[in-house]
């Protein structure tokens, strides 16, 4: 049976994001990392302009105010589904200044962007509400883009809609690292190393390298070409970087958390940054378990100061020990 699409002019959003200010960091759900903005998942983004990363960043950003986990914010579910799970084909419309994603107003590269996205993942979507009813709607992740005047304007259906809000397990990335990185794949594996394990992850020289479309004789010429050359960057601009090593055809690949980035951050952001980095430290160090951890982080929530008082007195067991 054939689907009957609604033409340009007869899509009425049901919501207009129309720029948010900014935040340090946003929200990024493993599930549509790893469905959609993984080069296993769809290999083409590895060639992708870097605006397309922007670009999904900035819908992340804008959307931040109405994200949700279903266990938890069951009123922001029910009202997510009443506005776009209850028709077929119901859009949101993004809209934000051009400068947003290119300081430069780089027309060309924005407009390959918005391409990108607008083909990524395109066809017939099905999600069901908790009803149980389907709801479809046609599209790649945005559709029907649009520049003029300065401004970037787009579509999204209620399908890609709920994979942005609905966060389930989430990392929190640091939305200047996609306008600090310059090439797309650098944002793919940002994202994959924000759901590493502390302890880090080994894998196969040749499987990396077809992964990131590479075509380096060894591990260890593609260790020193490419991921020494990522770590520097990652270590600038983002909330996460990597220490690698290879053995035979193997590269280890060991995150951490970086203590200073040359990104203009609110100062609690800073903060925070410093405590996790710091709390990471000691765990590493000290072969702490998750639950010690989690009680220095309760008793910093409850009164900040106590950080403080925390690395004052590690010091002091340092210099006496």
């Amino acid at each position: 049976m054939k689907e009957n699409k609604k033409t340009t002019n007869e899509i009425e959003p049901i919501r207009h994001y129309r720029g948010k200010k900014n935040s340090d960091i946003v929200n990024f759900p493993i599930n549509l990392r790893r469905e959609v903005f993984s080069p296993k998942a769809n290999k083409e983004l590895l060639e992708a302009p870097i605006t397309t990363g922007r670009i999904v960043f900035k819908v992340l950003n804008d959307i931040s105010n109405d994200q949700f986990q279903e266990e938890r914010n069951i009123g922001q579910l029910q009202l997510f589904e009443e506005e776009f799970m209850t028709e077929n084909n119901t859009y949101a419309r993004f809209t934000f200044n051009v400068e947003e994603i290119d300081e430069h107003k780089d027309y060309n590269a924005i407009r390959k962007g918005l391409e990108v996205l607008e083909n990524l993942e395109k066809g017939w979507h099905k999600a069901r509400n908790s009803k149980g009813k389907v709801i479809k709607s046609y599209g790649g992740v945005i559709l029907n883009p649009n520049i003029s005047e300065g401004k970037i304007s787009f579509l999204m259906s209620s399908y890609w809609v709920g994979k942005f809000l609905n966060l389930g397990v989430y990392n929190p990335a640091f939305f200047e690292t996609a306008f600090a990185l310059t090439k797309m794949r650098q944002v793919l594996f940002y994202l994959w190393l924000l759901e590493l394990p502390e302890k880090g992850t080994k894998v196969k020289f040749e499987n990396l390298q077809e992964t990131y479309n590479y075509n380096y004789q060894d591990a260890q010429t593609f260790n020193k070409n490419v991921l020494k050359k990522w770590r520097k960057k990652y270590d600038s601009c983002s909330n996460v970087s990597f220490n690698s090593s290879t053995r035979k055809n193997y590269i280890y690949i060991v995150p951490y958390y970086t203590k200073d980035v040359d990104l203009q951050l609110k100062k609690e952001t800073v903060t925070k940054q410093q405590i996790t980095q710091k709390l990471h430290y000691w765990k590493v160090r000290h072969d702490l378990k998750k639950d010690d951890i989690d009680i220095l982080k309760s008793l910093i929530n409850i009164d900040p100061t106590n950080y403080k008082l925390f690395v004052k007195s590690y010091d002091s067991f340092v210099a006496n020990c």
